[in-house]
């Protein structure tokens, strides 16, 4: 089962190192549409640590599908997976990856589609589904070449290479590389420091920047005065009190 809990202002979801099935992509699902309407909760921290997905046994296809599962060979399309990917790419709060172990596949992709990486010097990244002669359609093709560029997403998507946490590093995948025995305090740190941070001014970046990635610039110029005019940042008196008073600003996520 998927492993979720909420520590501070914080929600951490872990998948504790095993393959992912249905049953966790849909428990996955749930606890991000939970905390994204739980106004306590700051920040998502998602453990990607898993060796991605056992396609050949994902387990009880779920029922709210039921109507769009095609019989015969071809088998149903990757929509618990696409529902996930979609759940946490909609959720404005700060996501946090951490990458340690495994991280590969759909594991991959999840970690992708959050804000920020962390990734420990013992991590094993990348997409080894080419090599199993599949191809994921869950996002990945859209979203890697944005993070890396298409020479770089080419690479580790046709040549199913395993990167090092060095080298997606060097290619901008990965923001933050940390020793392993230090990854755990350096994981909880950077999710406090994170949820302390005015979280509704980066909800409102990141409703411009992501809609933002396939906009011309006048279309964008134009999107980002809506998203101004029509969402309020509390947050930002209290920045400007702080920065008068010359002391650190104590925000509170509205």
């Amino acid at each position: 089962m998927l492993d979720v809990r909420t520590a501070g202002e914080a929600t951490r979801i872990s998948f504790g190192g095993r393959l992912i099935d249905f049953s966790m992509l849909e428990s996955l699902r749930d606890a991000v549409n939970e905390a994204a309407r739980d106004s306590s909760t700051r920040a998502l921290v998602l453990d990607c640590r898993s060796g991605g997905d056992d396609w050949t046994n994902m387990g009880e296809w779920p029922a709210r599908l039921a109507h769009r599962h095609p019989k015969g060979s071809h088998g149903p399309g990757p929509l618990p997976e696409q529902d996930a990917i979609k759940a946490l790419r909609g959720f404005m709060k700060p996501t946090l990856a951490l990458m340690h172990g495994e991280v590969l596949g759909l594991a991959f992709d999840l970690a992708c589609v959050c804000d920020i990486r962390l990734a420990s010097t013992t991590a094993r990244i990348g997409d080894p589904r080419i090599r199993q002669g599949r191809a994921a359609a869950t996002g990945i093709a859209y979203l890697l070449p944005k993070l890396v560029g298409q020479s770089q997403a080419m690479r580790i998507l046709l040549l199913g290479e395993i990167l090092t946490a060095e080298e997606a590093k060097r290619i901008q995948l990965v923001h933050e590389v940390v020793d392993v025995d230090s990854f755990d305090s350096r994981a909880i740190e950077l999710a406090e420091e994170i949820a302390k941070l005015p979280t509704r001014a980066w909800e409102i970046h990141k409703l411009q920047v992501l809609p933002q990635l396939d906009l011309p610039f006048d279309a964008a110029m134009v999107h980002s005065l809506g998203v101004r005019q029509t969402h309020v940042i509390e947050d930002r008196l209290e920045g400007m009190k702080a920065w008068r008073e010359r002391r650190p600003p104590e925000f509170k996520g509205r």
